[in-house]
């Protein structure tokens, strides 16, 4: 992401371009980390996957809290990519229950304060016992519900980090795939959600900068 964040003429260099979406970058920068060797560097592949997916990531920044609402809806409970795939049959309706208020929010009916905190209350009676996968499962749903109207994007990143967890626990050896699979699977539907164009192939000048900051041989 700090590759993205110098192309975009920041001139911080961080982890969070103003250019993207906070949570992605939280996955990118993820799947940066598992990507990496044990000596903390990339190899030319997996740096330019890297970029890559950093790449799908410009121009998301912008987008209103209904479309926060849809995708974390979509966090949660896509059958392809959401957490309640790792939830034990018992916390599964807490899940969806608060799901559906975020697509329910989504569409301009606002649920009442009330709807969170019931949700959030039911989610949180679940037995402790659930698996680890299961358990940030369910702590996703809980968090997301957290102070909704106030704080969503800071809430947001904090489900991701969740929502991340879930998905290493219930990996096992395949890890660095099945996250890189979750951001794309996360990036592509923020994009669309948002209603915004692919982010097309990387330009040159971001392939020279990854080379720069990172040495990467092209």
């Amino acid at each position: 992401m700090n590759v993205i964040s110098y192309v975009n003429g920041e001139t911080e260099i961080t982890d969070f371009p103003t250019c993207s979406a906070r949570p992605l970058a939280v996955l990118v920068q993820a799947c940066n980390d598992l990507l990496a060797g044990p000596d903390g560097y990339l190899s030319p592949t997996n740096s330019m996957l890297a970029l890559e997916l950093a790449w799908q990531t410009v121009g998301t920044a912008d987008v209103p809290d209904t479309v926060i609402h849809a995708w974390l809806a979509e966090l949660l409970s896509n059958p392809t990519w959401g957490v309640v795939r790792f939830a034990k049959i018992t916390a599964v309706k807490a899940i969806l229950d608060i799901a559906g208020l975020h697509r329910a929010a989504a569409s301009g009916h606002k649920p009442a304060l009330a709807e969170w905190e019931a949700a959030d209350r039911g989610a949180r009676a679940i037995s402790p016992t659930l698996n680890a996968a299961g358990l940030y499962a369910v702590r996703a749903a809980s968090e997301s519900t957290v102070l909704v109207d106030t704080h969503l994007r800071v809430t947001v990143e904090e489900v991701t980090a969740h929502a991340l967890r879930a998905h290493a626990l219930a990996t096992g050896g395949a890890m660095a795939s099945r996250i890189v699979e979750l951001t794309r699977h996360a990036i592509r539907a923020w994009r669309d959600l948002a209603g915004l164009d692919d982010a097309g192939d990387i330009r040159p000048a971001a392939t020279d900068s990854a080379v720069e900051l990172v040495g990467v041989p092209v």
